[in-house]
């Protein structure tokens, strides 16, 4: 009696699915989890500093559309429609290489983001 073969790429595998790991509930992926933490900050930063940040719009984008890939943006900001549009690839790397968890890096770029928007530091969103 013959069997029904597998289907498998060809290295003999059969196909790919995500693995959930520690910093990734099951079933959540990357690019949810990311939009979960931007979407959490936005409205803390929006209740905090409802006259200034009330208006505050964001968008995520994969990567930054460049010539020069010397320096790779992390976000941009869009003072006319109080936007910040954050590169999800560009943060998560940077947050691979500094934290274990890679949360705080997502709030930290859109904390950042949002005080270039305003013209200033971070830590003055933080410090009050």
């Amino acid at each position: 009696m013959a069997s029904i073969p597998q289907k498998r790429d060809r290295h003999g595998r059969g196909m790919r699915r995500p693995v959930p790991s520690k910093l990734f509930r099951h079933g959540l992926s990357r690019q949810t989890f990311f939009q979960d933490a931007v979407a959490d900050t936005a409205d803390y930063l929006r209740s905090r500093f409802p006259e200034e940040l009330g208006a505050l719009n964001w968008k995520i984008e994969e990567v930054p559309l460049q010539e020069r890939p010397e320096s790779l943006n992390r976000w941009h900001t869009k003072p006319q429609t109080m936007t910040i549009i954050l590169y999800r690839i560009p943060i998560e790397r940077s947050a691979s290489s500094r934290t274990s968890d890679p949360r705080i890096q997502i709030e930290q770029a859109v904390v950042s983001a949002a005080a270039s928007l305003l013209g200033k530091e971070p830590w003055d969103l933080l410090d009050q």
